[in-house]
């Protein structure tokens, strides 16, 4: 398994169209073969004092957020950057509105996933927002 990391700037007052965009094409992605995508954003909550803190970091930018995905292997992450599906997704009016750094590959090596502790809490971020 391979994991992506990329960098967006997604400005504010396009994001709720991006959340949208991704959550839309959802099925095609996983048609593609991506095992999961999230978007994150530097939360307003950090660790506690008991936890090893961060070094001090520049004030953080709103328009930044993270986009992690999974894919069963590098074959599978390459069929989909191929694919005239992807090249469709990518000339929407959406997707050109946000600014995307490159991507990084990370190769799995270890850890776990904890699927029924997910199962658990499921619900889609949209969902917490409401």
């Amino acid at each position: 398994m391979i994991v992506c990391w990329r960098t967006v700037r997604v400005p504010p007052d396009v994001r709720d169209r991006f959340l949208a965009w991704i959550e839309e094409n959802r099925r095609l992605r996983q048609d593609h073969g991506i095992l999961f995508e999230l978007v994150l954003e530097r939360s307003s909550r950090q660790n506690p004092a008991k936890a090893l803190q961060p070094p001090v970091a520049a004030p953080q930018e709103d328009d930044k957020a993270i986009v992690l995905t999974a894919w069963a292997s590098h074959d599978d992450f390459d069929a989909w950057i191929d694919t005239p599906d992807r090249d469709r997704l990518t000339a929407s009016d959406v997707h050109g509105s946000v600014q995307f750094g490159p991507i990084t590959r990370h190769d799995v090596i270890g850890g776990y996933l904890n699927l029924d502790g997910l199962t658990a809490v499921a619900t889609t971020p949209k969902e917490e927002r409401a």
